[in-house]
């Protein structure tokens, strides 16, 4: 907004070190905690499945892929409330060993299966009726490439699954709400990312050497949600449903309001907090 050395003085008096972690203690942390448990992931998946409004169902006949499922507790509790057989794929081998050992500890059995690999060279021996990705679109370095490579995870007349947010451009969209008392909407865009860094740095994480926003752990690619569009449709996929901002209760003045805004080219992208869609390929 006003530079690098006048962004910082103003944010700096809004920081805190109350969340501060090295990645070497956070990695330890990690090793020390205990497994996650179905039943706390039971809600956040039927508010998942609640915020696709109907488009959503979990089917005995299907078989469903979670992309990027983490420590299995979504993939896990996704079988448990009907989903046929499911696969859970994540890159990081602690957390598929984690996520065998919770399946293993509630008895799962076959229905339930995970690998640790990367999605972008995986070759399954069959393709999937369902693909799911939680809470990961806005992180995927290049999202366009993973639209792509999705058509040779999804089987003929299968679908894909998106819920993902908060989007870059929305008010609340850098995720540095960690280390922040005040929480400006628009900070990202509204001061300088050297600026907003050097305070992660100093006040959140001092060990991730982070210069810019793809480069954080987890990363942040920036997708605008006009960009989203274009990648869905240049990739070969349609829309069989999109919802934008679905936590705001459907007929609600606040959802007529957010419908219309995020409808709006040029003004949609700053207003997209998060999206909830289905796709099926075009050919």
């Amino acid at each position: 907004m006003l530079g690098h050395a006048l962004d910082y003085r103003l944010l700096r008096p809004l920081a805190h070190g109350a969340n501060c972690a090295t990645e070497e203690s956070l990695d330890a942390a990690f090793r020390e905690a205990p497994a996650g448990s179905i039943e706390a992931a039971l809600p956040k998946l039927e508010k998942i499945l609640a915020r696709f409004e109907g488009a959503l169902e979990l089917r005995p006949g299907l078989r469903y892929l979670d992309m990027g499922c983490g420590t299995g507790e979504l993939t896990l509790a996704l079988a448990r409330l009907g989903a046929g057989e499911v696969t859970g794929v994540d890159i990081l081998p602690r957390n598929i060993a984690r996520a065998r050992s919770l399946a293993a500890g509630i008895g799962a059995g076959g229905a339930v299966h995970f690998a640790c690999e990367d999605l972008h060279a995986w070759a399954p021996e069959r393709r999937f009726d369902v693909l799911l990705s939680f809470d990961a679109f806005e992180h995927i370095a290049d999202p366009r490439a993973m639209l792509e490579r999705m058509s040779a995870l999804v089987a003929p007349g299968g679908m894909a699954a998106l819920a993902f947010g908060p989007l870059f451009h929305s008010p609340f969209g850098d995720h540095m709400w960690d280390f922040f008392r005040v929480q400006i909407p628009w900070r990202g865009l509204l001061f300088s990312e050297e600026a907003v860094l050097r305070l992660r740095r100093e006040f959140f994480r001092p060990t991730d050497p982070a210069r810019c926003y793809r480069e954080i752990a987890g990363g942040l690619n920036q997708m605008r949600y006009s960009q989203f569009l274009r990648y869905v449709r240049e990739t070969g996929w349609r829309f069989d449903s999109l919802a934008c901002n679905s936590f705001l209760p459907r007929g609600s003045a606040a959802r007529r309001v957010s419908d219309a805004v995020t409808a709006f080219p040029g003004v949609q992208d700053y207003a997209v907090h998060c999206v909830y869609a289905t796709l099926r390929r075009q050919n």
